[in-house]
């Protein structure tokens, strides 16, 4: 056996040594954040060859087994904790799964047949693990799809007690971000509630983007019609992209645009927006609308120096001036 090594977590040493499992002892984890929606929809009573199934359906789970065909195996160890003659896989299902398939499709390859691992003892806690994994998954480079990070980030605050000083320090993340995560996450999860597609799981980020907007947040916390509303707009694809929710407020407060978005969609709405201001699509009245209010707004001294005569400021009024006229003359608009 090889020479016992030791992680520091939480400020303690966690013993584990080095190894090669065999794929077919591995334990698929029903804990696994990459699956949690959809096991509970089995009510946590997932069978292994059921785990498998559900991750192998993933479109990531399948560019992985490609990527490890190509590199002729599992290179990266997974993180395993020994059960009896088995061994549960606590980070690295992707991978386990991944090797799997492609020892059924190669039954005597044996670049599948096993993967380098940390194994672990009792001594690794659920605790322990979650800290682990948020390490590696959260604020380390090879980062989960937003809603598991989502979800680690509550598990570790709802079920672990960690403060958001101790996130914020440990998954070097701003309070703020920290909040939007936990409101979004707990938003998704009502959605979910009433709309167990497991494809809506990806709703999370019209959550994430509407608790970035105050006034949209509270209004969603508040205003229960609103709430209702939103939910409709997503389950009926009303909000197709999540960048959309960046301009629903604009679209909020046109009533016109409003009741296209709940009747037909955000893309009618955002129609009548820009019909009534052509700056939201055109670079154009952008920057004629920037330069409008700028103008209206002059300050005193950039007045007093166009009246003393200020020849860079002089040329600069004039040069747009007679780029308005030419526009006029260009676009045949009587004055």
């Amino acid at each position: 056996m090889a020479a016992t090594e030791t992680l520091l977590i939480q400020g303690k040493s966690v013993p584990y040594h080095r190894g090669s499992v065999p794929v077919s002892d591995c334990l698929l984890d029903p804990q696994n954040p990459r699956i949690q929606f959809l096991v509970g929809q089995k009510a946590g009573n997932a069978s292994q060859a059921e785990l498998e199934e559900l991750m192998w359906e993933k479109d990531a789970v399948k560019g992985l087994a490609q990527s490890i065909q190509q590199n002729g195996g599992i290179y990266e160890a997974i993180i395993v904790q020994r059960k009896k003659d088995k061994y549960l896989v606590r980070e690295g299902n992707c991978r386990t799964v991944s090797a799997r398939r492609l020892l059924a499709q190669y039954p005597n390859d044996a670049r599948f047949m096993t993967a380098p691992a940390m194994i672990f003892e009792s001594d690794l806690t659920e605790e322990d693990l979650a800290v682990l994994l948020a390490d590696m998954h959260v604020s380390g480079k090879i980062r989960w799809d937003a809603y598991e990070q989502a979800k680690h980030i509550a598990d570790l605050y709802n079920v672990y007690g960690k403060t958001y000083d101790w996130l914020g320090n440990h998954l070097r993340l701003s309070k703020t971000k920290i909040n939007e995560m936990l409101l979004a996450y707990a938003a998704t999860r009502e959605f979910l509630h009433n709309h167990p597609d497991p494809s809506n799981v990806r709703k999370f980020s019209f959550f994430h983007e509407l608790m970035k907007k105050r006034e949209l947040r509270e209004q969603f916390k508040e205003d229960p019609e609103f709430k209702q509303k939103f939910h409709r707009w997503l389950a009926e694809g009303k909000l197709s992209d999540a960048k959309q929710v960046r301009n629903l407020s604009a679209v909020l407060e046109s009533k016109d645009a409003a009741a296209a978005l709940d009747k037909k969609g955000i893309e009618e709405a955002s129609k009548i927006l820009i019909k009534n201001d052509p700056s939201l699509e055109s670079d154009l009245f952008q920057a004629v609308k920037r330069a409008t209010e700028q103008l209206r707004k002059a300050p005193a001294s950039d007045i007093q120096d166009l009246k003393t005569g200020n020849p860079q400021k002089v040329i600069m009024i004039r040069d747009l001036s007679r780029a308005i006229e030419d526009l006029y003359t260009l676009a045949g608009i009587a004055k």
